[in-house]
């Protein structure tokens, strides 16, 4: 006499069968999740670093070559300017001469979160700037000459030459 149903191995069978397929889909929902928490944080990285941009924007890395500001949630900001190259002066006009000293500076930003931890670093560049005590005489920039042309010599067979 047959009976109708399921027998205990192909139960079990199909219980396997189910539970590694849920247990894909929940590893696919771990990284969708993980996925979505990296991408909120490079979006907050982002407006902090586009923050400190802004309270960097009228820095004169000579005057305030490091420093820290505070920032949005309990972060901070430090800087540390470091100089790239020599100075120069300003080209300035022949009334007033030039009065200011210029130099390159590569500026490091440091975003740190409430304990100290950091979260981001960039850099960028940034002139900086001195008023001299006596104006340096102006000295005109030089005149712009303009390269002679050198006619080309001419192309065998388009005047006429044989090749």
């Amino acid at each position: 006499m047959s009976r109708a149903g399921f027998s205990l191995i192909e139960a079990l069978v199909a219980l396997m069968i189910a539970a590694m397929a849920l247990a894909s889909v929940l590893e696919l929902q771990r990284q969708l999740a993980d996925g979505q928490v990296r991408y909120q944080r490079v979006l907050t990285l982002a407006a902090l670093e586009r923050d400190a941009m802004t309270l960097t924007a009228d820095l004169n890395p000579e005057d305030r070559p490091e420093g820290e500001a505070p920032l949005a949630g309990g972060r901070r900001l430090y800087w540390e300017a470091r100089p790239v190259g020599s100075p120069t002066l300003n080209t300035g006009s022949a009334r007033s001469g030039r009065a200011f000293e210029l130099r390159l500076y590569q500026l490091t930003l440091v975003i740190r979160d409430a304990s100290g931890q950091p979260l981001g670093q960039f850099t960028y560049n940034r002139v900086g700037w001195r008023r001299l005590d006596a104006p340096a005489p102006y000295v005109p920039p030089p005149t712009p000459t303009r390269p002679q042309t050198q006619s080309a010599p001419p192309i065998p067979g388009s005047s006429g030459q044989p090749l």
